[in-house]
């Protein structure tokens, strides 16, 4: 059998980065997952590093990836553009790892659809109200436009959740990096 296929999805602004950072800093997590790290063509946001959260291009070399068939999956979300590069699941495979891709509903159900190696399970991740969820985007410092638009997308994003094999919902923190590891474990 492949290696395992981690899809953790869901609105901007749930948690999902926070689960997944809080999960690697577990002893000996890294040992049996690897998780991947997007393209994206959006500004950088503080404190984000370069190769790390994100590889921040421009748009031209982002479409010059796609084009190239760098991409698992690439999804253009708001303004912007997402993509997970392939090389991950090959590095994840040759280390006998799991593999954990943070990535948008789009991108999510494509790749529930389309991927046709190792084994898929999907996880949606869910802030436990909308007005959670807009006090969470408006401390990222966007522009009002962009959370506008993000709040638009959750609503619809929200809807897929029924598709997901888990849905866990962020309320507090510790009670949802343990939801998220147990199923990650089983």
């Amino acid at each position: 059998m492949g290696t395992t296929i981690f899809i953790l999805s869901g609105p901007g602004g749930s948690g999902k980065t926070t689960l997944l950072n809080t999960l690697f800093r577990k002893k000996d997590f890294a040992k049996h997952f690897m998780r991947t790290v997007s393209f994206t063509t959006r500004e950088k946001r503080p404190r984000e590093k370069e190769g790390k959260d994100y590889f921040f291009v421009s748009k031209k070399e982002f479409l010059a990836c796609k084009e190239k068939n760098f991409f698992l999956e690439s999804q253009k979300v708001v303004d912007d553009y997402y993509g997970t590069p392939k090389y991950f699941y090959a590095k994840a495979k040759d280390e006998h790892k799991s593999l954990i891709l943070c990535i948008d509903v789009k991108g999510g159900m494509y790749l529930k659809k389309h991927l046709k190696v190792g084994k898929i399970v999907t996880i949606f991740i869910s802030a436990p109200t909308r007005s959670e969820l807009y006090k969470r985007l408006t401390v990222r410092a966007e522009k009002k436009d962009v959370i506008r638009k993000r709040l638009a997308l959750a609503k619809q994003e929200l809807q897929f959740s029924r598709y997901y094999d888990y849905v866990v919902i962020n309320k507090d923190i510790k009670t949802a990096v343990h939801d998220l590891e147990k199923i990650l474990r089983t």
